[in-house]
């Protein structure tokens, strides 16, 4: 598998701590099947880790899964939450890009205007960037407010689910949710979302949907879409599965 989304790095947000933790969540990753994570420290009013020290940390945390003869591969990238400022900080260049390629992945206030939203998704799709929204199903907007996950769609962004939510650590709401956007056709990748205290549940999350919508669909949203985006072809990937 590849885990698109994960809170590895020590040090840098609510994630991983220390190395201990980093290595402790890199076990169980590996126990889950996962061979590549992209490493996505928050970036926002409260976490504020750079491109550089992003970059630092996945090359350290390389070198120690290795030592550890952990087979895991790492990657930078970073959540960036959506600001008056992201755009421009995007096209200086002070924010991470996921995996290293031309994408965002986005995390969506409590309270956003669809509008802005969309505006941000389709500059950035015109900078031949594609944004990626970080779990959808838990936020409070979208779940008042389903519809709004079309426009975000429509605008071009692709969406991430958390593997957890689909067995109910986030509450029954995000879950049915989740169930909805997936049914739908409404999802692109599934990931863990990592942090200390919390279950990775990407195995718990292949089977449950691989029963909603069958094994092609949990192939494509924890492998091969994961990976057309790391190869910068995930624009491109035509979405034909349907449950």
């Amino acid at each position: 598998m590849i885990d698109l989304h994960c809170h590895i790095l020590p040090g840098l947000d609510d994630g991983a701590a220390n190395d201990a933790e980093t290595l402790k969540m890199a076990k169980e990753l590996v126990a889950e099947g996962v061979e590549t994570v992209v490493a996505t420290p928050h970036c926002n009013g409260v976490y504020g880790a750079d491109v550089a020290a992003i970059e630092y940390e996945v090359e350290r945390c390389q070198e120690l899964f290795a030592s550890h003869g952990l087979p895991l591969r790492i990657l930078p990238g970073g959540e960036i939450a959506m600001g008056g400022d992201t755009l421009l900080l995007w096209r200086q260049g002070h924010l991470p890009a996921l995996g290293g390629v031309q994408a965002l992945l986005l995390e969506l206030p409590s309270l956003f205007l669809a509008e802005g939203a969309r505006h941000l998704i389709e500059e950035c799709a015109a900078m031949g960037t594609l944004v990626v929204i970080a779990h959808p199903e838990r936020n409070p907007a979208l779940l008042r407010d389903p519809k709004l996950a079309e426009t975000l769609r429509y605008a071009g962004a692709h969406f991430q689910l958390t593997a957890g939510s689909l067995d109910g650590q986030f509450g029954p709401a995000a879950r049915d949710f989740a169930e909805s956007l997936l049914r739908r056709r409404m999802v692109e990748y599934v990931a863990s979302d990592l942090h200390p205290g919390r279950k990775a549940s990407l195995k718990k999350a292949a089977k449950r949907i691989k029963k909603l919508c069958g094994e092609e669909m949990a192939n494509a949203l924890l492998r091969e879409n994961p990976r057309a985006l790391l190869t910068g072809t995930a624009a491109d990937r035509a979405w034909r599965l349907a449950c």
